[in-house]
């Protein structure tokens, strides 16, 4: 009765994790930030908090410093039981050095004078041959098979990727932009083209995507300098739709590779010789 009752209750913390969400909020402002969450944990913070990067930086200072004095001892102890040897270590190395460099003088010379006699016998043998012509380049075929590999992946791809975008919550969507700059033509013409450009994205993610916009407030200033941004949103997604889609998305495209990669052993034609038994006297 224990065992399933643990079972249960792993299983009931399975689906309530499963069925949270993964939450990132967006926030552009004269300091940007990008947070993401699971429950009451922040999994991803850019730009990251000040006190944390100090105690990163103390702790990884630490360790190279524990790092550096474990090899100072460590040298300390082997100078300790071989005194002589780093003198004799250095001689050796000195006399291996000095023989490798009259050995690779000595090669040196004498293949540079084979290289020589080879030069004037391939010139005289390029000069009696004659210039053969040069091979007609053919027309690259065009390979269909290929193309229709990559549609077939493309269309078993589209159905769970589809559903993933639907899935995507897009909320509390508010931007306040003042556009600003030093002519008054080009503040005309910028303001134009972000209004332009923003209010036809977020049409576009409201057909694909469950969004739904607080406020979009777009002005032009023509006193100021420079634009004055505020931007902010959230973006949810299920644990469970994710997992969900790319099981889907792994399984059509398992199918379509087993499709283009089966093992086809050719067919024998005809029966195998058998050997028969020989016929009775």
């Amino acid at each position: 009765m224990t065992g399933w009752i643990i079972a249960g209750s792993i299983l009931l913390v399975l689906i309530l994790l499963f069925a949270q969400s993964v939450k990132v909020t967006a926030i552009y402002d004269e300091h940007p930030e990008l947070r993401v969450k699971f429950l009451f944990f922040t999994i991803v913070k850019v730009p990251p908090d000040p006190e944390k990067q100090k105690k990163k930086a103390a702790k990884l200072a630490k360790k190279e410093e524990k790092k550096r004095r474990k090899e100072e001892k460590k040298a300390a102890k082997e100078a300790k039981k071989h005194p002589h040897s780093n003198s004799a270590l250095f001689q050796t190395e000195g006399a291996e050095n000095s023989a490798d460099k009259q050995e690779s003088s000595q090669e040196s010379s004498g293949d540079g004078a084979e290289a020589g006699n080879a030069k004037e016998a391939s010139t005289g043998e390029t000069a009696k041959e004659k210039p053969a012509k040069a091979p007609k380049k053919k027309k690259p075929k065009r390979n269909y098979a290929l193309m229709d590999m990559i549609l077939d992946y493309v269309k078993s791809a589209s159905p769970p990727i589809k559903r993933l975008f639907k899935k995507i919550r897009i909320r509390d969507v508010y931007i306040d932009y003042v556009v600003g700059s030093d002519d008054a033509a080009k503040t005309a013409l910028k303001y134009g083209g972000l209004c332009a450009a923003i209010y036809s994205l977020f049409g576009t993610l409201q057909t694909y995507m469950d969004t739904k916009v607080k406020e979009i407030n777009i002005e032009a200033d023509f006193s100021a300098e420079k634009d004055d941004i505020f931007a902010y949103l959230t973006v949810k997604l299920r644990v469970s739709t994710a997992i969900g889609c790319a099981l889907w998305l792994g399984v059509r495209m398992l199918k379509t590779y087993l499709k283009y990669n089966k093992n086809t052993a050719p067919k024998h034609k005809g029966k195998q010789g058998s050997k028969a038994r020989p016929a009775r006297a």
